[in-house]
């Protein structure tokens, strides 16, 4: 159990990690006069949408912005992953609780969407 909660974790951080210092290569390479100049106002993307858009065209602050939502998202799955080993376990009290916690996770980002 807890092997594999650890790799979770590292793997989603590392990811996370090698996904930011991508996304800040992609936005220095497109922007080099950052180098040189104080940086102008970039455009980081606010929704799901527009993230997944600027990934797709290749956009460094949407890959950056791709990076954090990784990096929340690890916490989220470590959750996630701690239910489906108390079901394996037959730990019927501990998947109760981690359940709650996890419909909880799942409220506040719905809840936080909505109001953004």
């Amino acid at each position: 159990m807890d092997t594999a909660i650890v790799i979770l974790l590292r793997v989603g951080v590392l990811l996370s990690i090698a996904i930011i210092i991508a996304g800040t290569a992609i936005t220095f390479v497109h922007h080099s006069d950052y180098f040189s100049s104080s940086p102008r106002a970039t455009h980081f993307p606010n929704a799901i949408s527009e993230v997944v858009a600027g990934v797709r065209g290749g956009s460094g602050p949407a890959i950056m912005m791709a990076g954090l939502l990784v990096l929340i998202a690890t916490p989220v799955a470590r959750v996630a992953l701690s239910i489906v080993i108390f079901v394996i376990e037959r730990d019927r009290l501990y998947a109760a609780i981690t359940t709650a916690v996890f419909l909880i996770l799942m409220i506040a980002f719905a809840v936080g969407r909505a109001s953004a």
